[in-house]
Formats: structure tokens, C-alpha cells, sequence
């Protein structure tokens, strides 16, 4: 039997110090018949003339396209884009500051071919490097040490996966069926691995691959952590990006409701189901739109959200938030102990 037509495409913005290496290891995956599409949404560094010369000098196998969107449109709306674009039966997801392995898009046939192609959702591990390109170890595994297998089914209830967004697929790894897109339409959130995560669950199957499969790039501009415990711009990069991160929470639980229509009116569901499901969603949603509401308002509009969290029987959520009344030096110091105190118990623990 012949093999099936992928497509992989490179989703890149602002990348122009890594994108060279991404696009190379596009071009030098193993597998065949692959379609290469190679998108840039609308960068304003050189990310897209990199790009250009590559696909120019290309003399491989792949059939390769470049696109240039006229417009910036954010990760969600970027890859609903490209969905009317591929025509592959599977779908390799990779960002312009990674490095994808020759045998990824191979490997993840294999995978996909094992489910009986019923898997929606394929990721694996990876390798972490620096800027640079140091290698920093592994990360994103699944499962124990002693598990050889190496293909393994990923499974939960919607309902858990609303409260604790778990199995959730590493993103910068993930592959997917087109059938996610007919199935329920456009993404509607930049945080597409949970809302692919949510769609899986929902009608297909998700598969780890117990296999490096990328160099995932960690770097400045896409760190959401710590770097230093006395790191003034450390915590403050750390708080604009869980604004970001929050506002694109809103959207993806905005979407997962959505979906949650969608599948019930496909009979997926009972009508108590998709009751629970609605409610647990908007009070997830309800929970991030407060944290966001205590980073950006003024004092009155701090406490009214505690009020409110409160008034909603959310306590928990209530005395979370309470701790941004703080003056912003004394919350980071606040944050700051909790953080050390979290690490002091989790090497207690180990």
C-alpha cells in the first residue's frame, strides 16, 4: 500500500534567528510523499526573506510552498489558515524556532498506522535546547521508565480534562488529523495544543511517541518562568506573559464550550453531559478571567473580582486572588517565597 500524502507546516513569526534551522530540518525529513508548507505570519524581521532563499535553493523530493499571510493573525487563526491549504491526511505541526529530526514525519506515520489511522492527536518527546542550540536534556516524556512501549495511548473524560487540562499533547511536538478542523471548525485561541487536546478526546484518539522527535528551542521569548529568585525582569517577564497566557485561556475555554455545542448536537453526548461540561468549562474560564481582572485592574475593580469569585461559592479562587490586593513589591516578594517554598517540597519529595 502506497503511503498516504502529509503535509508539515512551518508556523513562523519574528524568528529570523532561528528559522534557517527549522525550515533545513523541514526540508530533510525521510518520509514520502510530504508537503512542505513554510508560513510566515507577517514577521518584521527577516524571518520570511531566510525562509525565501531556502525554498529557492530546495532541489529535494518534498513539494515545497511558501506562504506570507497579508495580515498577523496569532497562532489559532495562523493554523486554521493553513488547514485550507494542506492537503495531506495528517497534519506535522512545527514552529520556525525548532528543529524537527530527519525521521520525525516518518516516525509519526508509523504511529499513526499503528492506531489503524484512527489517532487525531500524535506528540512526542523532545529534546530542549538553549538559544544557542546547547542541549539541555530531554523533556516531555509519558509515562514510567520501566514502559517499553513505544507507542501509548493518552486517555481521559472531557470533564477531568476541563479541570486539570490533562492528557494534554506537547505542542511544539504535536501532529494531527484534519478531521479535528471538519469535525468542529476553526480554532478560536493562540493555545491550540488544548484545544486540539480537548477535540481528540472528544472524537478521536491521542497517541505519545516514546521518542525524541524535535530540538524544542527554550528561549526568551517564549519562557514563562523564573530565571532567578532576585530577578526583578525576570518577574516581570514572568507577569506579562501570564497575562497573555490568561487572555488566551479565555479564548481556548470560549472555544471548548463551543465545541462542546458541537458534539452534542452531533449526539456525541446527552443533554446532562453537555449541561455538566458547559458548567465546568465557564467556571474554569470564570476562575482565569478573575486572575486576569486582579493583574489589570485598579484597587475597587481587585475587589469587587474577589467579591464576585466569592459570591460564585469559588473560596478557593477567592483567597488566591486576594493576595494580588497587594502593593506589586510586597506580592512579589509574597510570590517569591511561595515559589521557593513549593521547590523546598518538591525535593523533599523526591
Amino acid at each position: 500500500m502506497e503511503n498516504p500524502l502529509i503535509s508539515l507546516i512551518v508556523v513562523s513569526y519574528n524568528q529570523e534567528k532561528f528559522i534557517r534551522e527549522a525550515v533545513e530540518g523541514a526540508l530533510a525529513q525521510t518520509y514520502s510523499p510530504l508537503e512542505i508548507i513554510i508560513s510566515d505570519d507577517l514577521s518584521k524581521d527577516r524571518t520570511f526573506e531566510i525562509a525565501s532563499e531556502l525554498v529557492a535553493n530546495y532541489r529535494g523530493p518534498h513539494k515545497v510552498r511558501l506562504n506570507r499571510n497579508a495580515n498577523n493573525l496569532g497562532m489559532g487563526a495562523h493554523i486554521t489558515h493553513l488547514m485550507t491549504m494542506c492537503s495531506g491526511q495528517l497534519i506535522v505541526g512545527a514552529a520556525g524556532d525548532d528543529i524537527s529530526f530527519p525521521e520525525r514525519t516518518a516516525v509519526i506515520h508509523k504511529a499513526w498506522e499503528a492506531t489503524g489511522r484512527q489517532a487525531t492527536s500524535i506528540f512526542s518527546s523532545y529534546i530542549t535546547i538553549s538559544s544557542e542550540g546547547a542541549d539541555l536534556g530531554l523533556g516531555g516524556t509519558r509515562g514510567g521508565h520501566t514502559d517499553a512501549t513505544l507507542y501509548r495511548h493518552q486517555r481521559g473524560s472531557l470533564a477531568g480534562f476541563l479541570t486539570n487540562n490533562w492528557p494534554v499533547v506537547v505542542g511544539c511536538t504535536h501532529a494531527w488529523s484534519p478531521k479535528l478542523f471538519e469535525y468542529f471548525g476553526p480554532l478560536r485561541s493562540d493555545l491550540e495544543d488544548l484545544v486540539l487536546s480537548f477535540r481528540s478526546l472528544a472524537v478521536g484518539e491521542m497517541v505519545y511517541v516514546d521518542q525524541p522527535l524535535i530540538k524544542y528551542r527554550r528561549h526568551d521569548s517564549n519562557a514563562s518562568f523564573f530565571a532567578g529568585w532576585d530577578d526583578t525582569r525576570s518577574f516581570e517577564h514572568r507577569e506579562k506573559r501570564l497575562k497573555w497566557v490568561n487572555e488566551k485561556r479565555i479564548n481556548a475555554y470560549d472555544n471548548m464550550i463551543a465545541d462542546i455545542e458541537t458534539i452534542f448536537s452531533r449526539n456525541k453526548i446527552s443533554e446532562v453531559e453537555r449541561n455538566n461540561l458547559r458548567a465546568e468549562a465557564t467556571w474554569e474560564r470564570d476562575k482565569t478571567a478573575t486572575e486576569l481582572r486582579m493583574m489589570n485592574g485598579n484597587y475597587f475593580e481587585k475587589i469587587s473580582s474577589v467579591i464576585g469569585a466569592a459570591f460564585r461559592g469559588d473560596f478557593r479562587c477567592a483567597i488566591k486572588a486576594s493576595a494580588r490586593l497587594m502593593p506589586l513589591p510586597l506580592f512579589r516578594r509574597f510570590y517569591i517565597y511561595r515559589a521557593k517554598k513549593n521547590a523546598r517540597n518538591q525535593t523533599t519529595s523526591v
